[in-house]
């Protein structure tokens, strides 16, 4: 269970960290307007003990393209200078799940950095993230359809992926004729958002899953051991 104690600062001088941006993909300078800081309560599932969590979260303004940012950071207690230090939780990032393969995490990273820059090569390095992804659950041979099919096949995506002609048909163009297919700022996003579902349904939600039976296994050991 928990619950917030909160406390809002607001920045009277600016202060500025040159840290990557998602919106524009250039490396620019940020600006703090405002922290948002609060105690969250936690409470122990097993022995109703309450503990508190320091917890801030850190608005930020790209100074190259004016859009905003937010950081988050828990456990740490960050100071205002060292905003740069936290999570960025909005907008989502290059970053992938831990459960996500490294090659394909870092293929995938390159590719993010690019995306609002040159969308047709963010385009293409998205293809070779999924025929890593392919390679990695042992989809067999042939075109990307085809492999992606085969995941279908056995059971690690839902056929709806598969059947996304649109999306599929221009990375298999990609494919054939690279530079020569151009990519609109839209597709580039529908493309980015086809391969982080791809990545959810093989790698993310099965990590989850364990992670879950694996935490209530332990809520009935501990209630077991209270019941005794």
């Amino acid at each position: 269970m928990r619950g917030v104690i909160t406390e809002g600062l607001i920045m009277t001088e600016p202060l500025t960290r040159v840290q990557y941006c998602p919106h524009c993909g250039n490396q620019a300078p940020q600006r703090l307007i405002h922290t948002q800081r609060h105690m969250e309560k936690t409470w122990s599932v097993s022995d109703g003990s309450e503990d508190e969590h320091p917890w801030s979260t850190f608005i930020v303004v790209c100074e190259t393209c004016h859009q905003v940012l937010l950081y988050d950071n828990m456990g740490d207690q960050l100071s205002d200078k060292e905003f740069d230090q936290a999570d960025l939780i909005y907008p989502k990032s290059g970053n992938l799940h831990h459960s996500v393969p490294e090659l394909i995490r870092k293929v995938y990273q390159e590719a993010f950095r690019i995306k609002e820059l040159a969308p047709n090569a963010f385009a293409v390095q998205i293809r070779r993230s999924l025929e890593a992804v392919c390679e990695d659950r042992g989809a067999g041979k042939g075109s990307l359809q085809k492999r992606l099919a085969n995941l279908v096949d056995k059971g690690e995506i839902p056929p709806t992926l598969s059947e996304l002609s649109d999306v599929l048909r221009l990375l298999g163009n990609l494919g054939a004729h690279g530079i020569n297919e151009s990519v609109l700022p839209i597709q580039a996003a529908a493309i980015d958002d086809f391969f982080r579902v791809i990545v959810e349904y093989v790698y993310v939600a099965p990590h989850k899953l364990n992670e879950f039976r694996e935490k209530m296994e332990h809520y009935r050991s501990l209630r077991s051991n209270v019941e005794e």
